[in-house]
C-alpha cells in the first residue's frame, strides 16, 4: 500500500503482507508503537489502516507547504 502525491512522490508505504501479519496479532503482542491499536475501533485492521493513513498525512506535510 502506498500514499503518493499527485506528482508520483511516494510519501509513505507498507508491504501488504506485513500489514496482514501485524493485524493478525493480538494488541498486546505488538512491540512497535508505529501501529498501535486504539479503543476507537474494535477491528485491528481498521485501526492499523487508519494509523497508516494518519502517518502518511504527517509525512506528506513537508511536501505540501507553499
Amino acid at each position: 500500500m502506498m500514499i503518493c502525491l499527485p506528482n508520483g512522490t511516494v510519501v509513505h508505504h507498507i508491504n501488504a503482507n506485513y500489514f496482514l501479519d501485524i493485524t493478525s496479532l493480538k494488541p498486546e503482542d505488538i512491540e512497535t508503537g508505529v501501529f498501535s491499536f486504539s479503543s476507537t475501533f474494535e477491528d485491528p485492521s481498521t485501526t492499523t489502516y487508519a494509523q497508516f493513513l494518519k502517518e502518511g498525512l504527517r509525512r506528506a506535510q513537508p511536501f505540501l507547504q507553499p
